[in-house]
């Protein structure tokens, strides 16, 4: 028997000993403090790109329990596969995952902005919408 046996291993997102937020969670959050502020002042939108980031084990999860979750998701299909966008609890700031067809996660982001611009409608697709509504409307008067 070996003493790794006796070896207790456990990850939190909070350091155990003062209470505090993970190094990298904190360094985010004020990151995003900082991209709110900007948001708020100038109407800036940002991205974090957070797949590009190192960071450690249980940071993911730390950090999506530090930013907590809001009331509004929405999940479709962008053609080259699912994309899920979440508010999180902080008002402003959403979290955008991008999967492959594979359903493995090809890109993740958290946005700052009132809106992510995907879920807000194109100008080419109002454009042909207004089309088809003019042409049913049209079709529907000479009946």
């Amino acid at each position: 028997m070996s003493g790794l046996d006796d070896i207790h291993v456990s990850v939190t997102d909070i350091d155990e000993s003062d209470g505090r937020l993970r190094e990298n969670v904190h360094a985010i959050l004020h990151e995003i403090e900082t991209l709110l502020d900007a948001l708020l002042q100038t109407g800036e939108t940002s991205a974090i790109d957070i797949r590009s980031l190192p960071l450690l084990p249980g940071d993911y999860d730390a950090l999506a329990s530090a930013l907590g979750t809001g009331e509004i998701s929405a999940e479709f299909d962008g053609g080259s596969g699912p994309t899920v966008v979440v508010e999180t609890g902080t008002s402003g700031v959403w979290w955008v995952t991008h999967y492959n067809d594979e359903n493995e996660i090809a890109a993740e982001f958290i946005e700052v902005t009132r809106i992510p611009e995907i879920l807000m409608s194109q100008d080419d697709d109002i454009q042909d919408s207004l089309k088809g509504l003019r042409e049913r409307l049209q079709n529907e008067r000479s009946h």
